[in-house]
C-alpha cells in the first residue's frame, strides 16, 4: 500500500446528445458536448497500463477486477509499435487513459490503427470499435465534441506477432489525419504507479461474483448502514471506541501533509442513519495519523514520527495540548507510516513501514534505521522496544487467536504477494533493508496466510477477530484496492498458525482502510482512496459504514482444515442431494509456491493442477473430506467448487473459492505413542491380539505395545502392524471399531478435530467411549460428534 498525493474526484460535466452516423466503412458516433469542467492537476501525455495474460486471446476481454498492471507508465503520444513501447511482447491487454483538450467545438474524426483489436471511447461514448484478430489496419470514427477536457480511453490487446496502437485525429478545419499531439493529451499528475508481476486474468464465461470473480454485493447475513452525515467525507486511518459508545476516528489529510484530524462520532450504534449521526472535530494538524487508541480517559494517535497524547484541559473534548509521548526513526519519506494501534498491560503496539520510491521499490539505502518493524511503546516512559522485523508495509495490526498479535503486510519488494503474519518477539518476515534491520539475521518466519495478489487481496488493512456468529474466532480484514472484507480461518499445525482465506463481502462505498467491532456487534468500516491505481476502482475516496448481523444465514464455507493428504471443508448448511451427486468432480484444485526476491512482487512458481481423488460427505452433509494427490508443504492451495453448488435449502454457495497456505501438512511426520481419553485411560487392543476384527477398547495405561499407536501421514492410526478400523465400513451410530489389515478405505481414515475429537472420514462420526463408561474393557465405537468428554482424545 502506498499513499499518493490526494486529488479530489473530478466530476466531468461533459453532457451528451446522442446520434449515430456512418462514414467510410467505420462506425461513427456523434455526441454534442458542452465545455467540460477543469480536471485535477494534469501532466502532458496519457497513462498506459499493460496486463500480461500469458494465454491466447482472440477478442477484447473484461479483466478481472482489482488486478494490478504489469506495466504502468506515462507516454507522450499514442503511437506504439514495439515491445519496448508496451513492455511485453505478446499476449497482453493494454488500457490507455487520459484526457483530450478540445480547442474548437465540432465534428472530430478519429483513426485507430491497432494490432490486434482495440476500442476507443471518449466521455464513455464508443467512437471506434476495432475488435478481433487482425494486423495493423486503421478504422475511423466521428464524434461531436465541445470545447474543454474530455475523458479518453482505449482498450487494446495483442495475441502474437506484430503489435501496434496508434491514435490519429482530424479536428475541424484539418485537411487530413495526424497523430494526436502531446499538446492536447493529459493525465492526472503526481500519481503513484503501482505494478505487479505475474499472469493477469480475464473473466471467464462461467465466472460470476464470488465464483471466479470478486463479490459485488453485501453478505446476506449483514445489513449495511451508511454513517456519514451530509458533507462529512472522512478518509479513515484509525478507529477506536470510548466507554460512552462514541466512535473516535483519525483521518489522513493527504500525502506529506499535516492535515490529519481526529473526530468523535455519536449516534452510530444500534438502529441509526446518517441524520442521527453527530460529529465533533477534536484534533487537527496531525502528520498523517494511522492509528488511534483510547486509554485511561485519553486518546493517543500514531503520527509518522511519533506517538502523540491528546489532552483536553477544559472538558469540551477538544484537544488543548498535544504531548509527544514517544518518537521513532523517521527519514521524511512519504511511505514511512506508523500503522496501529493496540494496547495491553501498559504498552502500545504498532508497525513502522519502510521507505519506498515512487513506483513501489524499497528505498536503498533507507533514510532512517530500524523501519519495517513492530514496536512496543511504554505508556509511562515512552520507551520504544523493537519486537519483530522484516516487514514492508504492515498496514494493519490486530489481536487474533490466543490473544496473539497479527499483522497484514502489502506486496512489494521481498513480498511476492501480500500476507498475514503472527508477530512474536525476535521474528523476521523476510523483507531486507539497507542498512540491515534489527532482526535481519534471524530465521525467516513463514506467513500465516498468503493473500494471492488481485485474487483475494491487493492492499490488505487491519485484521480483527470475530467474537460471535458462525465465524467466531476467525479473522477478517479489509482492503483499500481490492475492497470489501475477506475472512481468514486459522488453525495450529505443529505449533504454528496457518489456514485459509475466503471472500466475505463487497458492496461498500469505498476501499476499506480500517475496521472495528462496535459495542453493538456490528463491523464498522472506514474508507480511503487516492489518485493513480491506488483505491478501489469506481468507489469513493472516503467512507464510514457498518455491517450489522441480521440473523439471516448464507450458504458459505465455515472452515477449511488441513488433514493428511487433503482438506476437510465445513459448510454452514447441509449440501443438497443434487450437489452430492458426483461430488468429487465438483471440486477443482491447484497449488503453487512463492519465492521472495528484492523485485516488486513475484509470480506463482511450480503451479500445477491437483487431482481430486475423493470427496466424502459427513453424515450430516455439512462437512466434506476432499483428498488430493500431490499436495506439497510450503505451497498455496486454491480450491474451488464452481456453481451450481447448493445447500439443502436451495441456496447457492456465497463464495466458492478458498486459498489455503499449506506451510505444513498435518501428519507430515508420523507420531507414535499412547492415545488417552476418558478418565486418562488408553486406547488399547484387546489382549494385544493381531487377528483382523480384534476389539479396540478403553484400558488403564500400562505401556505395552497394545497401547502404542502411530498417527500416520496418510490419515491412518496404526498399532501392532494394523489399522484402527470401523467394522464393516459402517456409518451408523454404535458401529464398533476394531483392528484390521490396512486397506486404504475411508473406514480407516481419521481426522483430528480442533475440539480434540477424532472423526472418521467415511462416516463423519467421532471415536466414542460407549456409554461414557470408563471401566476397563469398554468398547470404542463411532457416534455423532457431540464435543463431549468421552470423545476427547490426546494424540501422540
Amino acid at each position: 500500500m502506498s499513499f499518493p498525493a490526494r486529488h479530489d474526484r473530478w466530476l466531468r460535466a461533459a453532457g451528451s446528445l446522442a446520434s449515430i452516423a456512418l462514414v467510410t466503412a467505420a462506425s461513427l458516433s456523434t455526441t454534442s458536448s458542452a465545455q467540460a469542467a477543469a480536471p485535477p492537476p494534469q501532466e502532458p501525455g496519457v497513462t498506459l497500463r499493460v496486463f500480461d495474460l500469458q494465454t491466447e486471446i482472440g477478442r477484447l476481454c473484461t479483466l478481472k477486477a482489482a488486478q494490478t498492471p504489469n506495466i504502468d507508465k506515462l507516454m507522450p503520444l499514442i503511437n506504439w509499435t514495439t515491445t519496448a513501447d508496451f513492455g511485453i511482447a505478446d499476449r497482453f491487454m493494454s488500457e490507455v487513459t487520459g484526457n483530450i483538450d478540445i480547442a474548437a467545438a465540432g465534428a472530430h474524426a478519429f483513426r485507430l490503427t491497432s494490432d490486434d483489436g482495440a476500442r476507443l471511447r471518449i466521455d464513455n461514448t464508443l467512437v471506434v470499435d476495432h475488435d478481433g484478430l487482425h494486423g495493423a489496419i486503421p478504422k475511423d470514427g466521428l464524434i461531436q465534441l465541445g470545447t474543454g477536457y474530455h475523458s479518453l480511453r482505449i482498450d487494446h490487446f495483442d495475441n502474437g506477432g506484430g503489435q501496434q496502437l496508434t491514435l490519429e485525429w482530424q479536428p475541424p478545419g484539418a485537411s487530413g489525419f495526424s497523430v494526436v499531439p502531446n499538446s492536447v493529451l493529459s493525465t492526472d499528475a503526481g500519481v503513484v504507479r503501482v505494478t505487479a508481476p505475474g499472469r493477469k486474468e480475464c473473466e471467464g464465461g462461467a465466472d460470476s461474483p464470488g465464483d471466479g470473480l470478486p463479490l459485488t454485493g453485501v453478505h446476506p447475513a449483514h445489513t449495511l448502514t451508511n454513517l456519514r452525515p451530509s458533507g462529512f467525507e472522512p478518509q479513515v486511518t484509525g478507529m477506536d471506541w470510548l466507554p460512552d459508545g462514541r466512535l473516535a476516528i483519525a483521518t489522513w489529510g493527504g500525502s506529506n501533509t499535516k492535515l490529519g484530524e481526529v473526530h468523535l462520532i455519536s449516534g452510530v450504534t444500534g438502529v441509526t442513519d446518517p441524520t442521527k449521526v453527530r460529529t465533533q472535530r477534536i484534533a487537527s494538524g496531525l502528520h498523517e495519523p494511522m492509528g488511534i487508541k483510547y486509554v485511561d480517559g485519553k486518546l493517543y494517535v500514531s503520527e509518522k514520527a511519533g506517538l502523540t497524547e491528546l489532552n483536553d484541559t477544559n472538558g469540551d473534548w477538544v484537544t488543548d495540548n498535544y504531548r509527544r509521548l514517544a518518537t521513532w526513526p523517521y527519514g521524511g519519506n512519504f511511505h514511512e507510516f506508523a500503522f496501529g494501534m493496540l494496547y495491553r498491560d501498559g504498552a502500545f503496539y504498532l508497525n513502522l513501514s519502510v521507505s519506498i520510491n515512487l513506483g513501489g521499490a524499497t528505498t536503498d539505502p533507507q533514510p532512517a534505521p530500524n523501519r519495517g518493524t513492530t514496536i512496543k511503546v511504554d505508556k509511562a516512559t515512552g520507551t520504544v522496544t523493537y519486537i519483530a522485523g522484516g516487514l514492508r508495509t504492515p498496514h494493519g495490526i490486530g489481536w487474533g487467536p490466543e490473544s496473539g498479535i497479527f499483522a497484514t503486510d502489502n506486496q512489494g519488494g521481498w513480498l511476492p504477494a501480500s500476507k498475514l503474519v503472527q508477530i512474536k518477539q525476535d521474528r523476521f518476515f523476510n523483507h531486507y533493508t539497507n542498512p540491515t534491520g534489527p532482526f535481519d539475521d534471524r530465521a525467516i518466519t513463514a506467513p500465516v496466510l498468503w493473500l494471492p495478489h488481485n485474487e483475494i487481496a491487493n492492499s490488505p488493512s487491519n485484521p480483527v477477530q470475530l467474537t460471535t456468529g458462525p465465524f467466531a474466532g476467525q479473522m477478517i480484514f479489509g482492503d483499500v484496492t481490492y475492497g470489501g472484507l475477506q475472512r481468514g480461518f486459522l488453525e495450529k499445525v505443529d505449533g504454528e498458525y496457518q489456514g485459509a482465506v475466503f471472500r466475505m463481502t463487497q458492496g461498500l462505498e469505498s476501499g476499506v482502510n480500517r475496521i472495528s467491532l462496535g459495542p453493538d456487534g456490528a463491523i464498522y468500516t472506514g474508507g480511503i482512496g487516492a489518485g493513480g491505481n491506488w483505491g478501489q476502482n469506481g468507489k469513493l475516496t472516503f467512507g464510514l459504514q457498518k455491517l450489522t448481523p441480521n440473523g439471516a444465514e448464507a450458504f458459505d464455507i465455515v472452515a477449511m482444515r488441513a488433514i493428511p493428504g487433503g482438506f476437510e471443508l465445513e459448510y454452514t448448511q447441509p449440501l443438497s442431494a443434487q450437489t452430492l451427486q458426483g461430488l468429487a468432480a465438483k471440486y477443482r484444485a491447484t497449488q503453487w509456491r512463492y519465492q521472495a526476491t528484492p523485485a516488486y512482487g513475484g509470480p506463482k512458481l511450480d503451479q500445477q493442477t491437483l487431482t481430486v481423488q475423493s470427496a466424502t460427505p459427513s453424515a450430516d452433509r455439512k462437512k466434506v473430506t476432499v483428498m488430493l494427490s500431490g499436495l506439497r508443504n510450503g505451497h498455496v492451495v486454491h480450491l474451488r467448487s464452481p456453481r451450481p453448488f447448493t445447500s439443502e435449502s436451495g441456496k447457492s454457495l456465497w463464495s466458492t473459492e478458498a486459498w489455503y497456505t499449506l506451510n505444513v501438512m498435518p501428519g507430515t511426520v508420523a507420531r507414535t505413542g499412547r492415545i488417552t481419553g476418558l478418565a486418562g485411560k488408553c486406547v488399547d487392543i484387546d489382549n494385544a491380539g493381531t487377528a483382523d476384527g480384534t476389539k479396540v477398547q478403553l484400558w488403564t495405561c500400562n505401556g505395552t505395545a497394545a497401547q502404542q499407536w502411530t498417527v500416520s501421514t496418510d490419515g491412518t492410526v496404526r498399532a501392532l502392524g494394523k489399522c484402527l478400523d470401523v467394522s464393516g465400513g459402517g456409518t451408523a451410530n454404535g458401529t464398533v471399531t476394531q483392528l484390521w489389515t490396512c486397506n486404504g478405505t475411508g473406514a480407516q481414515q481419521w481426522v483430528a478435530q480442533p475440539d480434540n475429537s477424532l472423526r472418521n472420514a467415511k462416516s463423519g462420526r467421532c471415536l466414542d467411549v460407549a456409554g461414557n463408561n470408563s471401566a476397563d474393557g469398554t468398547v470404542l465405537h463411532i457416534w455423532d460428534c457431540l464435543n463431549v468428554g468421552n470423545q476427547k482424545w490426546v494424540l501422540p
